[in-house]
């Protein structure tokens, strides 16, 4: 019986022993693991919808960013001490607008093509708020992008002319969307494109004709 015992209680002891190793191993590893930049695993998502028989007549293409609350704030504010007003002293082009057929936003008429939603920060110095502007570009390909997987710090398109420029202000309150979700749908004759980015929303309205 004591026998029995011992041998139970060295079975027992080794197993626990067993798993002490195997947790302690799966420690060093994920202490061993590098930390991952979520801006560099962005890809390029799409949303888009129809126009009467025209498939994807309005179809916008952007990143997928992760959520960064004190970076947006930065843009918001034109405040980014941090790092050294890089963050607030650059243009942000979030987007791929791709027209399929004529539209009109904020009363500027806008022909079939490609166009960027580009974010300007706001001027706290010069006390400007924060805009938005549709610029037109040629892509360098045909059905191309200037936007790059993994690249969160991609230029405005190269030759790209503002069309339209207005100030814009995101909501907030909105449930946290961890990374910048876009939304295209109908509305009508109007076509709705939405920007969630963390508890931040904002809706731009196209009318198509």
């Amino acid at each position: 019986m004591f026998k029995n015992r011992v041998t139970s209680l060295a079975v027992s002891l080794t197993f626990l022993f067993a798993l002490a190793v195997v947790a302690a191993a799966q420690e060093s590893n994920q202490m061993a693991a590098p930390k991952v930049d979520k801006r560099k695993l962005t890809t390029i998502q799409t949303a888009s919808a129809d126009y009467g028989k025209t498939k994807d007549a309005v179809q916008v293409r952007y990143l997928n960013l992760p959520w960064g609350e004190a970076t947006f704030g930065y843009i918001e504010t034109g405040l980014d001490p941090r790092n050294n007003g890089y963050y607030a002293g650059r243009a942000w082009p979030i987007a791929h607008l791709h027209l399929a057929v004529p539209a009109e936003w904020d009363g500027q008429k806008l022909a079939p093509g490609d166009y960027a939603f580009v974010i300007t920060p706001r001027d706290a110095k010069a006390n400007k708020d924060m805009a938005i502007a549709l610029e037109s570009f040629t892509p360098a390909e045909t059905g191309g992008t200037f936007l790059k997987a993994g690249d969160v710090f991609v230029e405005t398109p190269a030759g790209a002319k503002v069309v339209a420029q207005k100030t814009v202000k995101f909501d907030k309150g909105a449930p946290v969307a961890p990374q910048l979700e876009v939304w295209v749908g109908k509305s009508g004759k109007n076509v709705d494109i939405k920007f969630h980015y963390g508890d931040r929303t904002h809706t731009e309205r196209l009318k198509l004709s």
